[in-house]
């Protein structure tokens, strides 16, 4: 009789320490979940907390320009202005039907340059801008004549340009040129302010990836005496 006693609380013991352990699992586990929670709850208002300010969403909207990619990452942290009446929504819709109308034009763009058998590609931006900012005025431009003996490079040279400025210098505020020293007009400085002012308020990482896809994907036979490009 009482070494069955001995072996109920013997077994009553096991049975209490596994009731113990068990508990500790399911608080070790819920501490762990919570935890969890706490952090994907702070990371929510971090990105809230940077993207509550309807200056700042418009900003950064303004900033992505016409790329798709950054002008749909932009609009779709600044969505909370569509709860909000005014300008702010008017200015957030806008940009919506602007994504919508870039990325209809991309797709026909693609299908015109799929029967050209022209194929546009992701570039590596971190890999070509350091080749390409120092060495791509330096290419063998053609050169289109101008009234009173002045020259002028090909359209894809200024936007080249525009681009590149926007990469380094941020947004344009010099004055407009005129004339140029030799009395008649200035074709290359104008040319050259309008394609930089061109690209106000956009990124420099967004200035630098529409650096890079023209510098590839521009017509040589249009553009260079001698396709002397650096290659992919």
């Amino acid at each position: 009789m009482e070494t069955r006693r001995k072996k109920e609380r013997k077994e009553e013991g096991r049975g209490n320490v596994l009731c113990c352990w068990k508990l500790f699992e399911v608080r070790a586990a819920r501490r762990e979940r919570e935890k969890s929670e706490k952090k994907t709850f702070e990371g929510k208002l971090e990105t809230m907390g940077t993207m509550t300010d309807p200056d700042t969403a418009l900003a950064a909207i303004k900033a992505a320009g016409d790329d798709f990619q950054s002008l749909y990452e932009a609009i779709k942290k600044a969505d909370f202005l569509d709860k909000t009446p005014g300008d702010y929504r008017q200015q957030l819709r806008a940009a919506k039907t602007k994504l919508k109308k870039i990325h209809l034009e991309a797709k026909k763009k693609a299908e015109e340059d799929a029967k050209k058998g022209i194929t546009k590609k992701n570039y590596d931006v971190d890999k070509y801008w350091p080749q390409l900012k120092d060495t791509w005025e330096t290419l063998r431009w053609r050169l289109k004549a101008m009234p009173g003996g002045a020259t002028k490079k090909p359209d894809a040279f200024y936007d080249l340009y525009g681009f590149f400025k926007q990469a380094t210098e941020g947004d344009n505020t010099e004055e407009q040129p005129v004339w140029a020293e030799t009395g008649g007009l200035d074709f290359e400085g104008r040319s050259r302010w309008e394609a930089w002012n061109k690209t106000k308020g956009i990124s420099s990482e967004v200035a630098k990836k529409k650096f890079v896809a023209i510098y590839f994907e521009m017509d040589p036979r249009a553009n260079l005496y001698n396709d002397n490009r650096i290659k992919e």
